[in-house]
């Protein structure tokens, strides 16, 4: 095959590409293409439609293939093994929900009742994934530390790549524990010394399983099941997760959790059933209420 470069303006590289991707559905052809192309040529920035690049015929034929993948319903994201997440761009893999812009509403309300970015604070990340919640914490909490808690060690492989990226690693902690299990909260208080959580946030599973299937093939194929399926009602993790929670929290500790479209009622009676109380909502870009703040009861 030609390895050699030549140099060729992006649009006419790109144009059959973002064709294909416009006949299988995709809302975003143009930025889909760019990305995929900056991807395959390893550019740490973006490419412009009307700027000339050096492009070999291997890159080429690379650069359609991943067009294909898009093609059949697997996300950029998912592609390039990469997520923009507030601030930083995450590695993501298989094991890990794929990060979205709702979750921002977590860090949103985070700033409000945490205002002194100075503070040393004790945050737990329960169900980290990519550590995208936490880390992004981190970030703004220079003095802060984040527990990052996951059952798949993969995810946790994440966290780890992504806070040494980030130069965060001495700042974190990794552990690996179901919270389906009787004991993770003794076993979680062990390894943190009973030294409890000034905060915890959290996004569980809250699709309810039927729904699972009526979900966008992005994500029904792609994002791990266990970080979407929350049972027949959609709620099995909250009441899983709460009866632990206030047992790990400090006095006056809150806990910010994302929720499904319409369950804030239904995850306040939980909360409040196992000594939480909301304390306030929030709502996400499309005005949805995404996150419930509790704090002991």
């Amino acid at each position: 095959m030609d390895n050699k470069q030549k140099s060729i303006d992006v649009y006419s590289i790109i144009k059959p590409e973002i064709e294909k991707l416009i006949n299988c559905g995709s809302t975003t052809p143009i930025l889909d293409s760019r990305i995929l192309l900056a991807h395959t040529l390893s550019y740490a920035r973006s490419v412009y439609t009307h700027e000339n690049i050096n492009i070999s015929k291997n890159q080429i034929n690379k650069f359609q293939n991943l067009i294909s993948e898009r093609a059949k319903g697997k996300p950029v994201s998912r592609i390039i093994n990469k997520k923009n997440f507030w601030k930083k761009e995450f590695q993501i893999n298989k094991e890990t929900l794929d990060p979205r812009p709702d979750s921002e509403v977590i860090i949103e309300y985070f700033f409000k009742y945490y205002e002194d970015k100075f503070k040393k604070l004790k945050i737990l990340d329960l169900g980290s994934g990519s550590g995208c919640l936490g880390l992004s914490l981190l970030d703004e909490y220079q003095n802060s530390k984040v527990s990052f808690l996951d059952v798949s060690k993969k995810s946790l492989k994440a966290v780890k790549f992504n806070s040494l990226k980030f130069k965060m690693y001495e700042r974190t902690k990794l552990i690996s524990l179901d919270w389906s299990s009787p004991d993770w909260d003794r076993d979680l208080l062990d390894f943190e010394k009973n030294i409890k959580f000034d905060a915890i946030v959290t996004n569980p599973p809250y699709i309810p399983s039927a729904e699972i299937e009526l979900l966008q093939k992005e994500v029904k194929y792609y994002d791990p099941l266990i970080a979407l399926d929350g049972g027949k009602d959609g709620l099995d993790a909250y009441r899983l997760i709460f009866s632990k929670l206030f047992k790990l929290l400090k006095p006056n500790g809150k806990l910010f959790v994302e929720i499904g479209k319409n369950q804030e009622k239904f995850i306040s009676t939980i909360g409040l059933n196992n000594g939480l109380l909301t304390i306030d909502y929030g709502r996400d870009l499309q005005g949805i209420i995404r996150l419930i703040v509790f704090t002991i009861k």
